[in-house]
């Protein structure tokens, strides 16, 4: 039974670490922020919510390579979202980027993309 009680707590300590704020790339001192978003939504009860972004957005262009994206999670206690870089990033012009709330959580996210 202990066993069963150290896993789950390892767990819990995994999903929160690997949650809330990610970064991919690194910035340079020459890099100029080409988008800098907050995004909102409010929880919904026994929900997981998950919401996309992408560079550029729709209808619009971006000549420009990415060299980082900054996500930071607004939240105070790390109950932020599981975010994935589903393609493109740093080195290309384009990126999509996959945030999922906890279960019955809101999302509250500032996004900040470099490029050069």
């Amino acid at each position: 039974m202990k066993v069963i009680v150290q896993v789950c707590v390892l767990l819990a300590i995994a999903a929160v670490a690997y949650s809330a704020s990610s970064t991919w790339g690194v910035r340079s001192v020459n890099d100029t922020i080409i988008v800098n978003k907050r995004v909102a939504y409010p929880a919904v009860r026994n929900a997981v919510q998950t919401v996309y972004f992408d560079v550029p957005e729709s209808n619009q262009s971006n000549s420009k390579v990415i060299s980082a994206i900054y996500l930071q999670d607004q939240f105070q206690n790390s109950s932020g979202p599981t975010n994935t870089l589903l393609y493109g990033g740093p080195g290309w012009t384009y990126a999509s980027v996959q945030m999922k709330t906890q279960t019955g959580l809101g999302l509250n996210v500032t996004y900040v993309v470099y490029a050069n």
